[in-house]
């Protein structure tokens, strides 16, 4: 991973100590790494020493606690008192430490994290008591370049850890995962798979496809290695011609009618990046945030050309009384409920809130569709409140549906209200709502031709 190393900061006091360094990592990555114990022991101290970390609570007025093992065995046990902990930006305490018999090191320390794009800037400053003491720490301790070699060892940990994204779209989990698994839909938001000519989510499938970048041909190897319909999916990446093998996988977690992506991109380090530059991990990390941009934008695109919601007003010659018998009577809803041609075998309706409603629609082939659903309101003369739902051949829902119909009484005539709200769908019921609104507009045709017969 590259990460630019620099000298002394000009204008530093006589007093501090300041270095600096960029890393390919975005800001969250490089504050997790300073933050979290487990990580801070991979990376804390120059090169050659480990750390072992008894305490380490990071918020104002938390204790730090660890010692440092040097190469030759020598200890050096710290103690660091946290003034200001200001997520991601900004840390500050005080600290103590140094060899056993030495005068130790006493300063205070400020580390700020500034995100610069995908990449974020790391500042260490320390300042101490007298210019004295600060020379004192640098000659006893090498503290200028210990502090190097330390950001450098971070920034070597940082080039194993996985690129993570996570991005939350409007559109139900079934939808992402077509969007994620269906050749066609990914070749829409991702433009270099138009050479991929198939791809399936089953474990074992293997395919490959090549993209040509500043001159270069690059062939992407890919092999599905787990599945689990609707949540996860991974497939190992790789180069042909190139060294390292990496692994990249899906996660899809449902919130509400959303769904959270988590994407993980793992072994990018395999890749040699220091010898391969084409495959840095920083290069992955802004591929993979503009592709769950172009992502975001082909969900939007798909979901919105179907119809979630539909209004359609209409003025019947009958009085309201009557057409809200229409909607109430099972007996008569069956004899117009439906497009053109449609019969109903079943029409169950318990026309009461919490009464169930159970319609077989049979279509002009032949096919029967399911309606179950609930009333949540019923109003007599003036409004109906209807939820329901059209399962699929197993009887798993493919999409709700809210009915508000109202009937407003103008001149001895109604006119009737139809707002049609749809949600949670799924892929296989896209058809159907890119249908709603001539399927409805030919029932009320049905229903006005109905009451007019009196």
């Amino acid at each position: 991973m590259a990460a630019k190393k620099e000298s002394l900061t000009e204008n530093a006091s006589d007093r501090e100590i300041v270095i600096t360094r960029v890393y390919d990592a975005p800001r969250e990555a490089v504050w997790d790494a300073w933050t979290d114990p487990q990580k801070v022991v991979q990376w804390w101290g120059p090169k050659g020493f480990t750390t072992t970390i008894h305490e380490m609570d990071v918020r104002p007025g938390g204790v730090w606690r660890h010692t440092m093992h040097g190469p030759d065995g020598t200890d050096y046990p710290n103690k660091s008192i946290f003034l200001e902990v200001v997520k991601p930006e900004r840390i500050v305490y005080s600290h103590g430490g140094g060899r056993k018999g030495d005068p130790g090191a006493q300063f205070e320390a400020t580390w700020t994290f500034e995100a610069q794009e995908a990449k974020t800037k790391l500042t260490l400053r320390m300042v101490f008591a007298t210019a004295a003491a600060r020379e004192l720490v640098v000659k006893t301790y090498n503290a200028i370049e210990g502090g190097h070699q330390t950001l450098g060892r971070l920034a070597e940990m940082l080039a194993r850890t996985p690129v993570i994204i996570e991005r939350t779209f409007d559109a139900p989990v079934a939808v992402v995962w077509k969007a994620l698994t269906n050749l066609d839909d990914m070749k829409q938001w991702w433009p270099h798979l138009a050479t991929l000519e198939s791809f399936k989510p089953d474990a074992g499938f293997a395919t490959q496809f090549t993209i040509h970048h500043n001159g270069m041909d690059f062939v992407h190897v890919w092999k599905v290695t787990e599945v689990v319909p609707g949540e996860k999916f991974s497939y190992s990446w790789k180069f042909a011609g190139y060294p390292g093998d990496s692994t990249v996988t899906y996660e899809l977690f449902p919130e509400g009618n959303k769904t959270r992506l988590k994407l993980t991109h793992s072994g990018l380090e395999s890749f040699l990046p220091e010898s391969n530059p084409h495959l840095a991990r920083g290069n992955f990390l802004m591929g993979w945030t503009s592709l769950c941009a172009s992502l975001k934008t082909f969900l939007e695109k798909s979901i919105g050309s179907e119809k979630k919601e539909l209004v359609i007003t209409r003025i019947l010659d009958a009085p309201r009384e009557l057409v809200f018998r229409a909607w109430t009577d099972p007996k008569q809803l069956a004899q117009w409920w439906g497009p053109h041609r449609f019969t109903n075998p079943v029409c169950e309706v318990d026309a009461r809130p919490g009464g169930a409603i159970l319609i077989h629609m049979r279509g002009p082939d032949g096919t029967i569709h399911r309606m179950t659903g609930v009333f949540e309101e019923v109003v007599a003369p003036q409004r109906i409140v209807m939820l329901s739902t059209v399962p699929d051949k197993d009887g798993k829902p493919l999409f709700e549906q809210r009915t508000i119909v109202t009937f407003d009484n103008q001149d001895g005539k109604t006119k009737l209200g139809l707002h049609v709200s749809v949600s949670n769908w799924t892929p296989e019921a896209l058809p159907m709502l890119a249908g709603m609104e001539i399927g409805w507009t030919q029932t009320l045709e049905r229903l006005t031709e109905y009451v007019a017969k009196g």
